[in-house]
């Protein structure tokens, strides 16, 4: 999805998430149109960040880039 695309959706309310592993597994997030991603959350391991991940993407205005 291009970034227009991003924006019309987040304008819609709904939150962008991704997966990041550089420094440590954390999860990435956009909320506003026109900013960059933001650290969500900081984990320990990719094992306990993959499921925190797939447990939001279960809610109704979160999706995964």
């Amino acid at each position: 999805m291009d970034r227009k695309s991003q924006d019309k959706v987040l304008r819609a309310g709904s939150t962008i998430i991704r997966k990041d592993d550089y420094p440590q597994p954390r999860i990435k997030a956009r909320y506003v149109a026109g900013s960059d991603y933001r650290t969500y959350e900081k984990y320990k391991t990719k094992a306990e960040r993959d499921r925190a991940f797939a447990g939001l993407l279960k809610g109704d205005k979160v999706i995964s880039d």
